[in-house]
């Protein structure tokens, strides 16, 4: 397992890390589709199209080549790329980190944030995902994080953090219920 992109050593004194999450899932639902769509035709066309392992071993040897290119390229590498992708919020700071082999990070201080709020299409809203958009005082004041699972809860993580007091929501674990 990828270890997560932000480090206990990267935090300040006294900051502790509230949630670190993935993009939603649905972000590799295609590539693991194309993975298992590719296996499958490969099996089809070795065991039906070319069975004769002596006579035709080197078209054996190019369905299996294309098929792990396939993989490779439209399953593997994407998944990687949703691997080492976070986003942490912290009792100080939004953390955004992306990137396999070059890295790309945003920190937005906390007591930077103007507003936060979210966009969902119907898709996003069946499974419960969304983008999270942060404004910011300053030049660049929209931050948008694509893909937030959990998009309401996050949602309230981040008011709770910016108000600095919990918010009583439905369904918010470790909540007690009015009575």
């Amino acid at each position: 397992m990828i270890r997560l992109m932000v480090k206990d050593s990267q935090l300040a004194v006294g900051e502790t890390v509230v949630f670190t999450a993935h993009s939603h899932w649905k972000n590799i639902a295609i590539p693991v589709l194309i993975a298992v769509v590719v296996g499958a035709a490969a099996a089809l066309a070795l065991l039906q199209w070319v069975p004769s392992p002596q006579d035709q071993a080197w078209q054996r040897w190019t369905i299996v080549a294309v098929g792990g290119l396939l993989v490779l390229v439209f399953s593997i590498w994407p998944i990687l790329v949703w691997l080492a992708s976070t986003d942490t919020l912290t009792t100080r700071r939004l953390i955004s980190r992306r990137g396999v082999f070059s890295r790309e990070g945003k920190d937005i201080p906390i007591d930077r944030v103007q507003s936060v709020s979210y966009r969902r299409t119907l898709l996003e809203r069946m499974l419960g995902c969304g983008t999270l958009v942060v404004q910011t005082a300053g030049d660049s004041s929209d931050v948008e994080l694509a893909d937030v699972a959990h998009i309401e809860r996050r949602l309230l993580q981040v008011q709770e953090i910016i108000l600095d007091e919990e918010i009583p929501a439905e369904g918010t674990p470790g909540r007690a219920e009015p009575v």
